[in-house]
């Protein structure tokens, strides 16, 4: 297996892997999007809400703004034997605003200060003059398999392209160079180049320009462009790392299940 990053910074990882199977990029891309833990409000309490916005709408947005992960300070409801929510699987923010005023995800005022909205300028609701909104929002851990609001980051990946160009044939007449939405074609010394191949989305936009047959598009079985976005939740190298020590594990437990047939 070969490694190559093409961009690294706390939020975005990007990179090339070359001898792998799709299996094994698949798996790794699904524990990023579903089955990673984090923080996110669960359900809310309202107690006043005479704002424009229906609670249902007002829980679905608050239910979407990041919180911080705490999935190594709290345990899951599951795991947890309470039924009802405690300190151990559960925190709890609340909110009360008065109009006239915007409502942003910074007024959510935790009853843990470790567990906190790492967006602060995320609007909720509009608030005019006589208008309140009053409620307890409570969060727990969960995973995206349960609902989208858990998922902690994004992730995929793509066929490492291949170009061929018969340069033989080539008459330079430039039809590729616009056609490509990427722009990877340029001219230079009377002949057709690649900028960078990486960027090609294997749309064919080039074959399908050139009527010579010049170009052929295809890719490599075995190598992949690989992305990984955090939501905020987790610093990307703590999220891959995560996501790795979770594949080796499922890896492990098949192991130990084929060998016990």
């Amino acid at each position: 297996m070969e490694i190559e990053i093409f961009k690294k910074d706390d939020r975005e990882l990007r990179f090339l892997v070359r001898g792998v199977s799709v299996p094994l990029v698949n798996a790794l891309r699904r524990i990023f999007i579903s089955e990673m833990p984090s923080m996110s409000v669960d359900y809310l309490k309202f107690y006043k809400n005479n704002s424009p916005v229906f609670d249902e709408i007002i829980a679905h947005r608050v239910g979407l703004i990041p919180l911080n992960n705490a999935s190594e300070i709290y345990i899951t409801p599951e795991q947890c034997g309470c039924k009802e929510g405690c300190e151990k699987c559960s925190v709890t923010l609340y909110l009360e605003k008065a109009g006239p005023c915007t409502v942003y995800s910074r007024d959510l005022v935790s009853g843990d200060p470790d567990i906190y909205p790492m967006l602060e300028d995320i609007p909720i609701t509009k608030l005019g003059e006589g208008q309140e909104l009053k409620f307890d929002a409570v969060a727990r851990i969960g995973t995206a398999e349960d609902h989208a609001k858990w998922q902690i980051a994004n992730a995929g990946y793509k066929y490492v392209p291949r170009i061929d160009l018969n340069l033989d044939k080539c008459d330079v007449c430039e039809e590729c160079i616009p056609k490509c939405p990427k722009d990877i074609f340029y001219k230079e010394k009377n002949q057709i180049k690649i900028k960078d191949i990486n960027e090609c989305t294997m749309c064919r936009a080039c074959e399908e320009a050139c009527e010579q047959g010049v170009i052929k598009i295809s890719y490599e079985n075995d190598s992949f462009i690989f992305f990984v976005e955090s939501y905020e939740n987790m610093n990307v190298n703590d999220l891959v790392s995560k996501a790795l020590d979770m594949l080796s594990s499922k890896l492990d437990n098949l192991k130990s299940l084929v060998e016990n047939i």
